[in-house]
C-alpha cells in the first residue's frame, strides 16, 4: 500500500512538473518582459486602475494610445489627434489575428497594457492604410493603451460631440493661419477653389496632365513655417503614379496637378481638407488639421489616353 501511494507521488510530481513546464512554454516569449497569447499577441501590464469592469462587445473605450517602433521610437500617438488625447473606439470583435483589441478584453478602466503587434497586419487591417517606409514587412510594433473609460451609446454620443467642438475649433484655428500666411507672404500665391494656392516657380512644355496619364514627379513638403517634412529629391527615383488612380496621391495633388505640362515646377499650398485631414499623416509626421506647402516639379508625362484617342482617329 505504501509503495502505491509512493508510486502515486512520483507520477503526480511528474504530472505537476510537466503542467508547470508546458505552463511556462505558453507564457514565454520572444520579448523580454513580455508574455505571449495562441494568437501571437505579446503583452505586458504597464499599471493597474482602480476599475472594475472589462469591456463588452458594443461598448465604445476611451483610450490613449503610443505607437513605437520595436526600438522604441514614437511615430504616432493619440495627442496628435486631439488636445485631451483621447479617442473612441468601437469595441467588437479583433481586426486581426494577434490584435490589440484581443488584450483590451483583458483590461479594466485605468489599466495600462503594452502590446507588441505585427506591423503588416495593424496598417492593412486596422489602419487600412500601407505600411510606412520606416517600418519593414514583418516588423513589430509597440503599442501603449490607457483604457480610460467603457462608454455606452448614450455617453459616446455625448463625447462624440464634445470630439467635433474640438474639431471645429481646430480647422478655424488652421484657417486663420492660412489667411495670416497668405497676408504676409512675400511670395504673391493665386488661389484656385477649395480653399487652394498656387505659385509658379518654371514654364513647362506641351500638354497639362490627364486622368489615366503616367507622372513622374518629384517633390518637397513644408509646413507653412518653413519647416520641410518630406522630399523625394534624396531618393534613387521620383514619384511615379498614374493619374486619377484612387488613393495613389493626396487629393490636393489631384485638384493642382492639372495645372503642371511637363518640365514645370509650382508651389501649392494645400489645407487639410485636401491633405490629411482630421487625422494626420499615418508616420504622425503631419498632425491633424494641418496645411501643408508642396513644391512640385512634372519631370516626365506618358500620356496614355492620348495616344489611345489618336489610334482611334487613325481607325
Amino acid at each position: 500500500m505504501i509503495n502505491r501511494n509512493k508510486s502515486f507521488l512520483k507520477f503526480s510530481t511528474c504530472v505537476l512538473v510537466l503542467f508547470i513546464f508546458y505552463a511556462s512554454c505558453y507564457e514565454r516569449s520572444d520579448f523580454k518582459d513580455y508574455s505571449s497569447t495562441n494568437s501571437g499577441l505579446y503583452y505586458k501590464i504597464v499599471s493597474l486602475g482602480e476599475g472594475i469592469n472589462k469591456p463588452t462587445s458594443g461598448d465604445y473605450l476611451q483610450l490613449t494610445i503610443t505607437y513605437k517602433t520595436i526600438k522604441d521610437s514614437v511615430f504616432l500617438d493619440t495627442y496628435s489627434y486631439n488636445e485631451t488625447g483621447m479617442v473612441i473606439l468601437p469595441f467588437d470583435k479583433s481586426s486581426f489575428i494577434g490584435s490589440f483589441e484581443e488584450g483590451i478584453s483583458k483590461m479594466n478602466e485605468g489599466d495600462v497594457y503594452s502590446f507588441i503587434v505585427n506591423a503588416d497586419s495593424l496598417f492593412e487591417k486596422f489602419f487600412k492604410r500601407p505600411l510606412p517606409l520606416f517600418l519593414k514587412q514583418k516588423e513589430y510594433v509597440k503599442m501603449t493603451v490607457l483604457l480610460y473609460k467603457i462608454l455606452n451609446k448614450n455617453e459616446y454620443l455625448k463625447e462624440l460631440n464634445n470630439y467635433q467642438l474640438l474639431a471645429d475649433k481646430r480647422e478655424a484655428n488652421e484657417k486663420k493661419k492660412l489667411e495670416l500666411f497668405i497676408d504676409t507672404c512675400s511670395s504673391q500665391y493665386f488661389p484656385i477653389d477649395s480653399g487652394l494656392y498656387y505659385f509658379p516657380i518654371k514654364q513647362g512644355s506641351g500638354d497639362f496632365i490627364k486622368s489615366g496619364d503616367e507622372v513622374y514627379i518629384h517633390y518637397k513638403g513644408f509646413f507653412l513655417n518653413g519647416v520641410q517634412f518630406e522630399s523625394t529629391y534624396g531618393r534613387t527615383q521620383p514619384l511615379h503614379f498614374i493619374f486619377g488612380q484612387e488613393g495613389q496621391v493626396i487629393k490636393g495633388f489631384e485638384k493642382t496637378l492639372i495645372l503642371l505640362n511637363e518640365g514645370a515646377k509650382t508651389k501649392f499650398i494645400i489645407p487639410s481638407q485636401l491633405a490629411f485631414g482630421k487625422t494626420g499623416s499615418s508616420t504622425s509626421i503631419i498632425p491633424p488639421f494641418t496645411t501643408v506647402i508642396y513644391e512640385v516639379e512634372l519631370l516626365n508625362l506618358i500620356q496614355h489616353n492620348n495616344k489611345n484617342s489618336n489610334q482611334e482617329n487613325k481607325n
